[in-house]
């Protein structure tokens, strides 16, 4: 690399480590011209900042860290002459690194002259301010969006406030907002826009020194146009401060919100009669259940009598010889039965929606209550085929007398509503955790949309119309399982039968 020229009154060795300091700056790009502009020494710095090595650069013009343009301009040339005649040159502009690429950079040339006053080259220090310029750029960019954003917004009063509460601006929303033209509000109070009550109880005050204390206050309040119409206002302030970091005025967005108000004030009353109906409801619903329990109370007695005279007079009268009279007699005796049975169901009902359906739960395998089922269906329906299919490991946790009511719900259901020659199909398997129990039959199934009405109390399809029920025997059986910590399914298609499903958890050796 060859040594920068002999600077007047220095000595070797100062110039030895001016020498050694300047090559050592990494930030700066600091080499020496030559009077015709060729690159004489190259720092670290240089090479760093613009992309070449001292072998590649020294010896060539420094017009090549210029744009196109420029150079077609004569700027270097027009930098060093400049530089001769008023010692110095700076300037700021875009300059080319060896890959092609720019940088914003600042640029300083100075004269270097001999002993003799004769010109023997020039230093030149570069430094790149490209971030400082995209920074300025960018803040440009900004003020100028936001002068435009602020200006051109017609759904938001944006304006200034002086530092005692006096407008200074006004945007085209507040125009649209308030009513005011920019030439008849600027000037006054911002306090014109609030109402009489308001100004009474100081609010506007209250507003900025809570700003001026917490940097910015939010409210909404009604607030008061040109013509003195209302409207729902949201307003926030927010203090201003200089880079001195003093108080200097505020800012206020107001947004109209009125019909939000309005929405919200409607939507508030249909809330609160809705809340009323709710709870008449409420109070109608404990009447209703409160009457069925009393009705079921009422009936289970006189039911129960009924039933056992009846059976007595069947086991009595078994040689009684009127056919006519035997038949009514055990019609009667059914209908005893089905009686007692809805007045059982009812109480469940009652305690289910009361929150007191209690279940034992214990150790009991599943097959006998699907067996126990079963035999009496076949007593009661002896034309019918059931099919029972059981697998191993059919051992449950759940209380056994409400999972043969389950059972019984099931299997009569799939009696009732497939046709007589068709078979009852029950599975039983063990599938992981759980013991799982199903009852298909080949009715006329259940179409898609209706299936999630079936467990509902007192609903019955249109298709059911036909065959006796109350309505509330799945109900109560999907109850039944999810009180012993299970889950209950339907399968079901139109024309296509129907899987009812549940599933206990199984027994383990620690149950």
């Amino acid at each position: 690399m060859t040594d920068p020229p002999d600077l007047s009154g220095r000595s070797p060795l100062q110039r030895e480590f001016i020498h050694d300091l300047v090559q050592g700056v990494t930030d700066y790009a600091i080499f020496v011209l030559d009077p015709d502009g060729h690159v004489m020494t190259w720092n670290a710095g240089a090479e760093r900042l613009k992309g070449y090595r001292a072998e590649d650069i020294i010896g060539r013009h420094f017009s090549c860290f210029y744009l196109p343009e420029d150079v077609e301009a004569e700027l270097p040339d027009q930098e060093l002459a400049i530089a001769m005649s008023d010692g110095h040159f700076e300037d700021e502009g875009w300059r080319l690194r060896s890959d092609g690429s720019t940088f914003w950079a600042n640029v300083v040339i100075t004269v270097i002259r001999g002993a003799d006053g004769r010109l023997t080259g020039f230093g030149k220090v570069t430094r790149d301010l490209s971030e400082r310029r995209r920074g300025e750029a960018a803040l440009r960019d900004s003020e100028e969006r936001f002068r435009l954003l602020v200006t051109g917004v017609s759904d938001y009063a944006i304006f200034l406030l002086r530092a005692d509460g006096t407008i200074d601006t006004w945007n085209l929303g507040a125009e649209r907002l308030k009513g005011y033209p920019a030439a008849e509000i600027v000037g006054q109070h911002f306090s014109v826009f609030y109402t009489e009550e308001d100004r009474r109880q100081g609010v506007p005050d209250q507003g900025l020194r809570e700003a001026l204390e917490h940097g910015r206050w939010e409210s909404e309040g009604w607030r008061v146009r040109r013509d003195g119409s209302r409207f729902w206002a949201n307003v926030i302030i927010t203090a201003l401060r200089n880079a001195h970091g003093e108080h200097c005025g505020f800012a206020k967005v107001t947004r109209d919100l009125t019909d939000r108000k309005r929405g919200e004030d409607a939507l508030r009353g249909v809330l609160e009669r809705e809340r009323e109906a709710s709870a008449r409801l409420a109070e109608l619903d404990g009447m209703k259940t409160e009457l069925v329990a009393v009705i079921a109370h009422d009936l289970r007695g006189p039911v129960n009598v009924v039933q056992h005279l009846l059976q007595m007079m069947l086991t009595d009268w078994a040689g009684i010889t009127d056919d006519k009279k035997l038949e009514l007699l055990e019609r009667a005796a059914k209908r005893a039965v089905a009686v007692s049975e809805f007045v059982d169901d009812a109480f469940d009902v009652v305690q289910i929606e009361a929150g007191e359906l209690r279940v034992v739960s214990t150790p009991f395998d599943i097959a006998d209550a699907v067996h126990a089922v079963t035999d009496d269906a076949a007593v009661t329906n002896p034309d019918r085929r059931l099919v029972i299919d059981v697998g191993a490991g059919t051992k449950v946790v759940g209380d056994e007398r409400r999972t043969w009511q389950v059972l019984a719900n099931l299997v009569s259901n799939a009696i009732k509503f497939s046709p007589p020659d068709s078979p009852i199909e029950l599975d039983v398997r063990r599938d992981g955790a759980e013991v799982t129990v199903t009852v298909t039959d080949h009715g006329p199934g259940i179409p898609e949309l209706q299936q999630p009405l079936l467990f509902r109390r007192f609903v019955r399809l249109p298709q059911s119309a036909h065959v006796p029920g109350s309505g509330i025997g799945l109900f109560i059986a999907r109850s039944l399982v999810e009180a012993q910590a299970g889950r209950m399914w339907l399968r079901s298609a139109d024309g296509e039968g129907a899987t009812f499903g549940f599933a206990l958890p199984a027994a383990t050796s620690a149950a």
